[in-house]
């Protein structure tokens, strides 16, 4: 492990401070972190530069990605994180939620699809009730997300994830399967033949990849694929291009074609009924302005499982 000798003066660091160092981490930006916090672009750059002198180190370098953390600040961030949550979960817990005034920011976790098919309904639902919240999605790669709800960079994740560890908490919403469709110019052709057609792969990394990619290989279609994606946003616009077909979750595929983007073939994968999960960190259990979140999402997206 790295060892820092570094000169700080702790009386000059606030919380403040700690959640601008936090935000620049996690967007590369100073302006965008000051955003987030209600500060404007010089004051974040004389909050950086106080939380410098502070500490005794650069904290981040500026790059063509963007401001990437120095090592010290890499070495300190996982426990600045931690703690800041725990004292924001202690803080909402106490005062309590009114939805009617509060300004708080949510933040979900939500695949490209997932955006899709969630946050329209919710946003709407949620600046219904409560007009002065914003909602920021922090999309999290399957691996991290553990961490990224436990630190509280999101408070609420959903999709095809589960987290089956003692932090975490999670509930099925529904369960979905994988069906064929296909382009509308394949099926006016008649019966459409997976073995013939030219086929479009859609395999996200943060949910099942490496199962779709499988399944297709198990099915005997592994060479009819002609295009594969990391995205489903850009699939209606292919199926509208190409005469091809592809194999997507039930709830996405129903949703094409109910807007005339594809036509739903009888065929079903074997890939088995996924479950689609709300997911979040035991931190967050008693949070009144979580659970109040929650709470939409399940009314929303629920369905009986029985």
């Amino acid at each position: 492990m790295a060892t820092f000798k570094i000169m700080m003066n702790i009386r000059q660091i606030d919380l403040n401070l700690l959640s601008l160092l936090v935000r620049i981490a996690e967007t590369g930006s100073v302006s965008v972190a000051g955003a987030q916090l209600g500060l404007s672009q010089p004051a974040s750059s004389n909050a950086l530069a106080r939380l410098r002198q502070a500490l005794g180190d650069p904290l981040f370098q500026r790059t063509r990605e963007g401001m990437v953390p120095t090592g010290f600040a890499e070495a300190i961030l996982p426990g600045i994180k931690e703690h800041m949550a725990g004292i924001e979960a202690t803080l909402t817990s106490v005062a309590g939620f009114d939805p009617g005034t509060s300004r708080r920011r949510f933040r979900l976790s939500l695949s490209g699809l997932g955006e899709q098919n969630f946050l329209p309904r919710l946003a709407a639902t949620v600046f219904d009730k409560a007009p002065f919240v914003t909602l920021e999605n922090v999309s999290s790669p399957a691996g991290e997300l553990a961490e990224t709800l436990s630190s509280r960079r999101a408070d609420i994740a959903i999709g095809l994830i589960d987290l089956a560890l003692p932090t975490m908490r999670q509930q099925v919403l529904f369960r979905d399967d994988y069906r064929v469709i296909a382009s509308p110019a394949l099926a006016a052709r008649g019966p459409v033949d997976l073995t013939r057609a030219r086929l479009i792969l859609v395999a996200p990394s943060a949910t099942f990849a490496r199962e779709i990619e499988a399944m297709h290989t198990r099915l005997g279609l592994a060479d009819r694929v002609c295009l594969r994606m990391s995205h489903f946003g850009a699939l209606p616009a292919m199926l509208d291009t190409l005469e091809a077909a592809a194999i997507v979750p039930g709830q996405f595929a129903a949703k094409l074609a109910e807007d005339g983007g594809a036509v739903l073939l009888p065929a079903r994968a074997d890939l088995g009924r996924q479950a689609v999960n709300l997911v979040w960190h035991e931190r967050t259990e008693t949070d009144p302005g979580c659970q109040w979140l929650r709470g939409i999402v399940t009314r929303l997206f629920a369905k009986d499982q029985s």
